[in-house]
């Protein structure tokens, strides 16, 4: 079964739990060697980071500015791939995709941006975007998700089998006619920028809403009384163990 026939199947019967940049554990975050550690956990995706390097490829990296026990100082943009390797371990996004792809695990792929340094390199993240996710058939293992708009609809585009999801970090005058006219298919938000109506709205209309990030009993709560249908979480093998905690209880 794929991420989208799971996420259709488990629509109002199940919510899916993802991994927030992967999880949070002693190996750094939106690496392969971080997702491989929760493969087979049961959890529904992990989220895949991506930016480009100054030599224009793509690679998985969370931050705009590079973390204080890496020797480099600044931005992935500072750096070519080579410089950055000779650094650290960092994985390009089409390796990412190879390794999801052979390993059967679903991804939410965010792109990265901050308009005021980065804009210039979002037409190439675009078109890199809808050719890997071509080239590996990973369409419906996957959606891509952001705040910037006008890269994801130049994605869909360019491909317009890419599923996509909206950061909307605002209260929309009409989340519907945002999600119609941006052909999204998730509307992703804090719990916090959520109440019912929203989510009720988004779900008569055929939408799908995820919560995230969602990383304790008590948000976990507020997920499933909101109604989503899918979150990420820093700790996803766990919340998922308390879901079905939670599930079980209330049986």
């Amino acid at each position: 079964m794929t991420f989208w026939e799971q996420l259709r199947e488990s629509r109002g019967r199940r919510l899916l739990i993802g991994g927030h940049r992967g999880h949070l554990s002693e190996t750094r975050e939106n690496t392969i060697e971080n997702y491989q550690e929760v493969l087979g956990s049961g959890i529904s995706h992990i989220e895949v980071d991506l930016q480009l390097t100054k030599d224009g490829v793509a690679v998985i990296y969370h931050d705009f500015e590079l973390a204080d026990r890496i020797s480099l100082k600044g931005r992935i943009r500072d750096y070519t791939l080579a410089e950055l390797r000779a650094a650290f371990r960092i994985d390009t996004f089409e390796e990412t995709i190879a390794w999801c792809r052979e390993n059967r695990q679903p991804a939410a792929l965010e792109l990265k941006c901050r308009p005021i340094d980065m804009s210039e390199d979002m037409p190439e993240i675009a078109r890199q975007v809808a050719e890997v996710l071509a080239k590996y058939d990973f369409f419906e293992e996957s959606f891509v998700f952001g705040t910037d708009f006008r890269t994801l609809r130049r994605i869909k585009e360019l491909e317009p089998r890419v599923h996509l999801a909206l950061i909307v970090p605002f209260v929309p005058a009409d989340p519907v006619k945002l999600m119609e006219e941006m052909q999204a298919e998730i509307y992703l938000v804090y719990l916090e920028t959520l109440c019912p109506e929203i989510v009720e709205r988004l779900h008569a209309a055929g939408y799908y809403v995820d919560g995230s990030v969602v990383n304790d009993r008590e948000r976990l709560k507020l997920a499933l009384e909101l109604g989503v249908d899918l979150i990420e979480s820093d700790h996803p093998a766990e919340m998922l163990a308390l879901y079905d905690a939670l599930r079980e209880g209330s049986r």
